[in-house]
Order: structure tokens, then sequence, then C-alpha cells
């Protein structure tokens, strides 16, 4: 028996809680309705990949997860393996970390194929693998015969597969990178890269690389320059998937950056991005002005534009004419205009003609140069509120950075509400995350007193994380409220420090993620850098 059953794997789950009995009796009928496995209800359902369900079994059985990513094949032991039994019991003799050698194996009760493959090898220990990454490994090793299906080798089914993949590990890019010998798949999730899978063989992921560009309107013919195009791909059990493509020569061929666009509806409220009550209210109370501008900043990456989408759900689109000028359009919301800028239109021009549209609110995605910050400006003095970023590290150095581009501080005193500065951390994975004591330097560091008892929260890892303690991402804010003490200041010119040292409530980013560090929704290792 070289298959799985998918029972076996849906029993793993139920073991170690990364889903219940509620749940499965729940998505059964709509599996049996929809025509698909359960266990594909379940990872749509719960946004589960593969990956969690063999990890559950490799938790429950007690053996080693073989990442194919990070694992080394061992050719001499491997070379041993018949092809005859590798076609019908997929397997690999694997290295982990540490150099021990292991018969990483799809199926751990596959008596049969143990066997044989001990008799060649020898009594490794056994490792549990992923079988559409065991199929790309052996493709890629030993050749097109010890291929173990057709999806190994067909482009079509590949990029079905990495799609799903993004999609349920809730990516926002996808790499496909031509390197020496093959091709490698990394997806970002939660803003880290990760592998997928093992490395693909060469013509594999060129036959990837010209499927993604003809389906995003690509020219296939053209490897030695850049290109940029899009396209929308229709998911089989879920909502079609919109991406941003772009490619680029590398030193073995190309490598294609896919900006995955799909929105993320739990994150849609400001509450649910980690602003804390009285931060929302702020903001809120900021919105409700009839003119002004209102800030967010942050390097590339953190969120900023999630924040202003979310601020704009806040308002009421029926009684208000909102238009946004974006580059580019990430998200589409019920009742806004929303103009993609372009070599064209720019963010000045855009905003230049937003104004003989008789706005209310304007939300210009990024406010780049004068001449952009200057319409901006005179917008806000003219009766209308102004929503737009900046890429400042703190939010008292959007202050400076606009003074920096040109423009006159008494405008910015007179017109600027509120700004917001970001970044976004992993958050632990509340299935595992584990409770440990502190030192002395942690307590003080977290502003504690140093001979109190406190504990932290740190990543353990289980099927649900995938392994890494963390799932999801949460923002760290620092706000500045300006009043008119603040405006006063801005406009005669004061420092940064001065500034912040003018603000009654003003809350820094060390603030923030000490609060969500002692609250256990991130570690300390993952928001030191802001203390």
């Amino acid at each position: 028996m070289s298959d799985l059953s998918e029972a076996t794997l849906i029993q793993a789950g139920l073991q170690t809680g990364l889903f219940d009995n509620e749940q499965v009796a729940r998505l059964r009928p709509i599996a049996r309705a929809r025509r698909q496995n359960l266990m594909d209800a379940l990872s749509v359902d719960l946004s589960l990949p593969l990956t969690a369900f063999y990890l559950a079994l490799a938790e429950v059985r007690g053996l080693p997860y073989a990442h194919l990513a990070r694992w080394q094949a061992d050719d001499a032991l491997l070379a041993k393996l018949p092809l005859a039994l590798l076609k019908r019991h997929p397997m690999a003799v694997l290295r982990d970390p540490a150099g021990v050698a292991h018969l990483a194996l799809t199926n751990p009760d596959d008596a049969l194929g143990i066997e044989s493959a001990r008799r060649v090898v020898g009594a490794l220990p056994l490792a549990l693998a992923e079988p559409e990454g065991m199929a790309s490994l052996l493709l890629r090793l030993r050749g097109k015969d010890a291929g173990v299906g057709t999806e190994a080798e067909d482009p079509v089914r590949l990029f079905e597969r990495v799609a799903r993949e993004a999609f349920l590990r809730r990516a926002s890019d996808i790499h496909i990178e031509a390197i020496k010998n093959g091709a490698r798949v990394r997806l970002r999730v939660d803003g880290r890269l990760e592998i997928i899978g093992a490395p693909l063989p060469k013509d594999l992921g060129d036959s990837l690389i010209s499927r993604i560009k003809v389906l995003s309107g690509m020219d296939i013919a053209e490897t030695r320059a850049p290109q940029d195009g899009s396209l929308i791909y229709p998911m089989k059990d879920s909502e079609a998937i919109e991406m941003r493509v772009a490619s680029a020569p590398v030193k073995f061929g190309e490598r294609l950056t896919l900006r995955v666009m799909k929105s993320d509806p739990n994150r849609q409220k400001l509450d649910a991005l980690g602003l804390s009550s009285d931060m929302s209210a702020r903001l809120r109370e900021a919105l409700s002005h009839p003119h002004g501008i209102v800030l967010v900043t942050g390097p590339t990456g953190s969120g900023k534009s999630t924040t202003l989408y979310c601020a704009l759900r806040e308002l009421d689109a029926d009684s208000l004419n909102i238009l946004t000028a974006e580059d580019p359009i990430e998200q589409v919301i019920p009742g806004v205009s929303q103009v993609q800028v372009n070599a064209k239109v720019g963010f000045a021009a855009a905003l230049r003609s937003f104004l003989r549209h008789d706005p209310d609110v304007i939300l210009v995605g990024e406010i780049r140069d004068l001449d952009t910050a200057d319409v901006a400006l005179k917008a806000a003095t003219t009766g209308h509120m102004v929503l737009s970023t900046l890429h400042t590290n703190s939010a008292p150095g959007a202050v400076t950075r606009l003074t920096d581009i040109g423009c006159e501080r008494f405008m910015l005193g007179a017109t600027l509400r509120g700004i917001l500065a970001q970044r976004l951390v992993r958050m632990l994975c509340p299935h595992c995350r584990r409770e440990h004591e502190t030192d002395a330097t942690t307590r003080r560091l977290l502003g504690k007193p140093e001979d109190a008892p406190l504990t932290v929260w740190g990543p353990a890892g289980c099927p649900r994380c995938l392994g890494s303690g963390y799932r999801g991402r949460i923002g760290l804010y620092e706000a500045l409220w300006v009043d008119a003490d603040i405006a006063n200041a801005i406009s005669a010119g004061a420092s940064e420090q001065e500034i912040a040292a003018t603000a009654k409530d003003y809350w820094r980013l060390a603030d923030d993620a000490k609060v969500k560090i002692l609250a256990g929704l991130t570690s300390l290792e993952e928001a030191r850098g802001f203390l």
C-alpha cells in the first residue's frame, strides 16, 4: 500500500486538535454536495494546507517531518533504490539538518515498501514527507522514470498546486526563481519567505514560468527584459485569486514575483488590526473632521494600505463622495471611486482632477514628491479630508519628511489631524504558544521591576501553524494626534524630539510592543527591535 488514505490523515488531524468532530460532521455533507474530498473541504474551510495534515500525522506516529527544502538528499544511498521501487513506493534517503540519514516516505504504513528499501539502504530511521514534494524531488534527482504520476511533470497542475498552497497559507507573494540546474518556489507568509517543497527540475521550472507568463499576458519569447502583467486565477473550491506578476532576467534564467491581491475579510475593520480601543476612537475622531490630513507612515510592507482601507470602510460611502488615487488598486471598496495611477496620470494629476468632482474624502496612495504634497495640503485647507501614506520611521518623522521635500511648516500645522506610524510583527499561534520565565534584563526592557517574577509567551510549533510557532500578523502602532499645541510647535519649526515632547499622550511603537508582548500576542524575539 503506497497511497495513504484520507481517513488516516483526518484521524491524525482530530487527534492533534487541528479540527474537531463537529467541524468534520458539518463539512461532510458540503463536500459530498460539491463532489470533493472531505480533506479538501477541511483544507479550504480552515485554511489548512496539506503540510498541516502530514505534520499532524508525523506527531501522532512520533516521526520527524522531512522539510524537503531543508533536508539534503543522500545521492549515494538514493541511487541504490531501484526505479521500479520508487514508482510504486515514493521515498528517498534524506539527511536532516544534523546530518542523520532517514528513509523519507509518504506513507508510514507502507510495510512492503519500507522492508524493500531497508534491504538496500539498511535499517534507516523513518521520516514523513508530503507526496507532491516527494514527486518533484524524485523527478529532479532520478529523472522522469522515477516520476510519481503526471502532476509532477505538468506545469498546468503544478501552478494550480502552487496557487492553492499560496491561498491556504495566506501568502502575500509567490516567488519562482531559476537557480542552477533547477528552480525554486517560495511563498511570503506573515512577512517571511518560505521555500515550498523541493527544487524543481530546470525544464519543469521553465515550463511553469512560461505557463504563468501566458496567463498574465506577457511575451514568453522575451526573456532578457523585465515585464509586468496580471492574471485572475480561478480556484476549484474557492473564489478566484487576482495576482500582479513581474518578471526579471537572472543569472540562470528568469524569476517571477506574483503579488497576491486577495483581501482578507477578517482584517477589514480597524479593531481587527491591533489598534487599541483608545487609538481606534481617536482615529475615528480625526476622520470625522470635515477637512485635514491623516497620514499613515512606515516602511514598505508594514500594512499602511490595509490601515487606510479599513479607515475608508469606517466612512459612509453613500453620504460622502470618496475618491482614491492608488498604485495599484489592491482592494475594491463598494461605493468608492478608485483611480489607478500610471505613467500618464500620476498622483498629483489625479488629485487636481479630483478637486473638480466635489469630493468629501480623498485618499492618495502615497505622497512621493512636493507636487503631490502641495495639492494634498491645498485640498485639506479647502474643505476636504485627505488620507495618505508616507515612508518614515516614526510619526513625528512625517513632519520632517514633508518639510524636506518643500512643504511649508505653517501649512502642515494647519492641516495635520493625526499621524500613525506602524510595523507588522508575527502573532504567536494561540494553539501552541508557551509561557516562560524572564530574567532581570528582560523585565527591565519591558518596563517591569527587575526583582518581580514575570512570564511572557514564546513560540512552540504545531501542525496548525506548520511548525513555525506563529500564525498571522498584528500591527504595532505609534500615534501622534495633532492638537493646538502640537500644531503651533510644527508651525514654529520644532524638531521631532520637541514635537514628541509637546504631545500630551504620544504613544510610541515601544509602548505598543510592550503591551502586545505582555498580552501574549507576539513574542519578545519578534518585537525586540522596537523596544
